[in-house]
């Protein structure tokens, strides 16, 4: 039997704990509360927010920041819904965001979808306006208008199609179409031969020109790998260098100092050939004496020859002179 002592501690507590609960609670609910947060505004023209509700989630790519605080009718404007969103305070929302209408996943739950932004746009300050996105909604409404609007087009054209004088001209162009057949039929039964001759001729004049092709580029890797070779780079690099020496060589210079020495040297010839024509007659003179003297030796040696004695004891003349000739 419970006494009455443990019922007292009981009811202490039971209240303590509710107490305690209610604590808490009220600071949870304080901090969401009196949270510092970032209101914005979204204005939405003739676009359905159904499934939107305070509370709603507000996400940013993906991440949630905030959530839908307010949701009304414009009173100036009927067709515009302003819907007011409460972000994290310090969110980085640049001018360029817009807000769509999205769904989480296959359940169907509706969210704000904060998107685009780029790092050059001013960030916006508390109290602005978001421009509007799309409502994946209206897009599933409006392509489904315009499947509806081309299945109505598709049904009117076979109307048309199917009508009493269409289906006549249909007839026609059948029956035209299955005699055109025949007659192909027929032409490419009766030239059966020519035809597979004239593939045989196409077969045989592909496989030549799968051969040249080959043998076109078997030339062509030749010529590149000439092309490429030690011998051809060396060549260029050595033809390279006499043209840069060359250059350097400044060979109009060169020229002109060889025409200067050419013109030197023919000044010194005609001076020299003046000279040689200024002294002619005594160069002449010269060999003329020049040849007297090798004809005396000539003599003098052929007589030497002849009598060696004359060396010591001298000649004497065949006619020698009287002596007593003063």
């Amino acid at each position: 039997m419970i006494t009455k002592a443990q019922r007292i501690r009981l009811g202490l507590f039971i209240t303590a704990s509710t107490v305690l609960f209610i604590i808490i609670i009220i600071a949870v609910a304080a901090n969401q509360l009196f949270k510092d947060k970032d209101i914005y505004y979204i204005s939405y023209q003739n676009i359905s927010v159904n499934g939107l509700d305070r509370g709603s989630s507000v996400k940013y790519l993906g991440i949630k920041v905030g959530s839908i605080e307010n949701i009304q009718i414009d009173p100036n404007d009927i067709t515009r819904v302003i819907i007011t969103i409460a972000v994290k305070e310090g969110t980085p929302i640049k001018k360029d965001v817009y807000a769509d209408i999205s769904t989480i996943g296959i359940t169907g739950i509706k969210l704000i979808e904060l998107r685009g932004g780029t790092n050059e746009a001013e960030t916006c300050e508390p109290g602005f306006s978001i421009q509007a996105g799309t409502s994946l909604t209206e897009e599933i409404t409006g392509k489904a208008e315009i499947i509806g609007d081309k299945i109505e087009l598709l049904l009117n054209n076979l109307i048309k199609i199917s009508s009493g004088l269409n289906k006549d001209q249909i007839s026609v162009l059948i029956e035209q179409t299955s005699e055109t057949v025949t007659s192909i039929n027929s032409i490419l039964s009766a030239n059966k031969n020519g035809i597979s001759e004239s593939l045989k001729n196409i077969d045989e004049i592909t496989s030549n020109l799968a051969t040249a092709t080959l043998s076109t580029k078997k030339i062509v890797n030749e010529i590149e790998s000439i092309v490429v070779s030690d011998t051809i780079r060396a060549a260029i690099g050595n033809i390279a260098k006499i043209s840069d020496k060359l250059n350097k060589a400044n060979i109009y210079q060169l020229v002109g100092k060889l025409n200067e020495a050419v013109e030197r040297i023919n000044d010194v010839l005609m001076q020299i050939d003046g000279i040689i024509k200024n002294k002619k007659d005594n160069i002449i003179n010269s060999i003329d004496q020049l040849e007297a003297t090798i004809e005396a030796l000539n003599s003098a040696a052929q007589r030497i020859e002849e009598d060696p004695s004359i060396l010591i004891g001298g000649s004497n003349p065949k006619n020698p002179p009287d002596d007593n000739l003063e």
